[in-house]
């Protein structure tokens, strides 16, 4: 397949993926346009279905091949004692996930292993991101250290959002930490569009999106 018909395949699979997902995530694509990002981090790629359809929305404002993205995942390495304790789903071999994000013409740059150990060693030589996504292990001890090393990523205008803000619930998720978050340094937004689940036992699910910003 050449390179034409791969770039249609995948934007039709863009179109098709914004409207057959979750309504909150359709706020990450309205940020990346609004800010023009061109380099994207995020820290849970999974997948790499979410980090395709942010590539392919910074694509529509700069040149293809001048959007960078930089994915975290464990990829293959995750255990099912890790996937428990993360509150995660097993991802796909790291290779799957290149193969099919190499298809836009960005830059693609995927690191695998636990972001506890990873981030330390990435920090040094990651530049500064334009749009954050922190979507990885829901533990508080993994959402803590995924925002200090991703915060000190950030320039004036970066953008940071939360996955799994969990209004309803105390402990895991996004919630304790962006709730601690200095408010006098960092902008805080809890966004408006959230999805409600229904998981087994009839327990509902709240899940919303936390924006931060820094203070200029």
């Amino acid at each position: 397949m050449n390179l034409f018909f791969k770039t249609l395949f995948a934007y039709i699979k863009y179109f098709f993926g914004i409207w057959n997902e979750p309504k909150r995530y359709r706020q990450l694509y309205f940020l990346i346009g609004e800010i023009r990002a061109k380099n994207i981090m995020e820290i849970g790629t999974w997948r790499g279905e979410r980090a395709k359809l942010m590539i392919l929305e910074a694509q529509k404002h700069i040149p293809r091949e001048e959007v960078s993205y930089y994915g975290f995942d464990l990829f293959e390495t995750l255990s099912s004692e890790m996937m428990n304790a993360e509150f995660s789903k097993q991802p796909p071999l790291i290779e799957t996930v290149r193969n099919e994000l190499d298809e836009t013409g960005a830059r693609v740059n995927l690191y695998k292993g636990d972001t506890k150990k990873v981030l330390p060693e990435a920090i040094s030589f990651l530049p500064k991101m334009d749009f954050i996504f922190i979507d990885g292990g829901h533990s508080l001890e993994t959402v803590r250290n995924d925002w200090n090393y991703a915060s000190n990523l950030m320039h004036e205008r970066t953008v940071i959002v939360f996955d799994d803000y969990w209004p309803e619930k105390l402990n895991g998720g996004a919630k304790p930490i962006v709730d601690a978050i200095d408010k006098s340094a960092y902008e805080v937004k809890i966004l408006p569009r959230f999805d409600v689940f229904i998981k087994p036992g009839f327990k509902r699910l709240v899940i919303k999106f936390a924006e931060v910003r820094k203070r200029v």
